[in-house]
C-alpha cells in the first residue's frame, strides 16, 4: 500500500456553490469565479489554493492512481487574534465556522484529479479535520493519500 504525504503551505479555500440565473428565459447553473462586482471584481481564491494544491502534490511523480484510494486531509486556519495571548499556551483548537468540510474536500479534491487520482469517485474513505492553528503555526492543509492494493 502506497503513501503519499504533502503539506499544502496556504490558508484553506473551500469550493464556492454553484449558483443558478435566469437568462434569455432559460435557467443556468455555474460556479463562481470572480469575487466582488464592476472595478471590483477580483478572481476568486480557490484558483489560487488548487494551484498551490497542485504544485505541492508535485511529490508524486507518477502516473494518476485509478483504483480505491483513502484520502485523509487536515485543514488548519489561521488563529483568531483574540486568541493570542504572549504568556499563556496557545494550543490548536477546534474550527467551528465556516467553510463547511464538505466544501473544504471538494476543493482538494478537484485539484488533485488528473494529477495523482484519476477522478474524486476513487475515494472511499478518509478522514478531515478543521483546526484553528497553535501559537507558532502557519495555516495549511497536510494531505495523506493511501492507495489501496489488493
Amino acid at each position: 500500500m502506497a503513501i503519499i504525504k504533502f503539506t499544502v503551505p496556504a490558508v484553506p479555500v473551500a469550493q464556492p456553490r454553484t449558483k443558478a440565473t435566469a437568462f434569455g428565459g432559460k435557467a443556468r447553473v455555474y460556479t463562481p469565479t470572480t469575487l466582488g462586482t464592476g472595478d471590483g471584481k477580483r478572481p476568486h481564491p480557490i484558483h489560487a489554493f488548487k494551484a498551490t494544491v497542485r504544485l505541492a502534490a508535485e511529490v508524486y511523480n507518477g502516473a494518476p492512481i485509478a483504483g480505491p484510494v483513502r484520502i485523509d486531509v487536515l485543514f488548519v486556519f489561521p488563529r483568531h487574534s483574540s486568541k493570542v495571548w504572549k504568556s499563556k499556551p496557545m494550543p490548536r483548537y477546534p474550527h467551528v465556522e465556516k467553510p463547511d468540510i464538505d466544501n473544504l474536500i471538494k476543493s482538494v479534491l478537484d485539484a488533485l484529479q488528473g494529477t495523482i487520482i484519476v477522478d474524486d469517485c476513487q475515494v472511499y474513505a478518509g478522514t478531515i479535520e478543521k483546526w484553528r492553528a497553535s501559537g507558532d503555526e502557519q495555516p495549511h492543509c497536510a494531505v495523506s493519500i493511501r492507495e489501496v492494493t489488493e
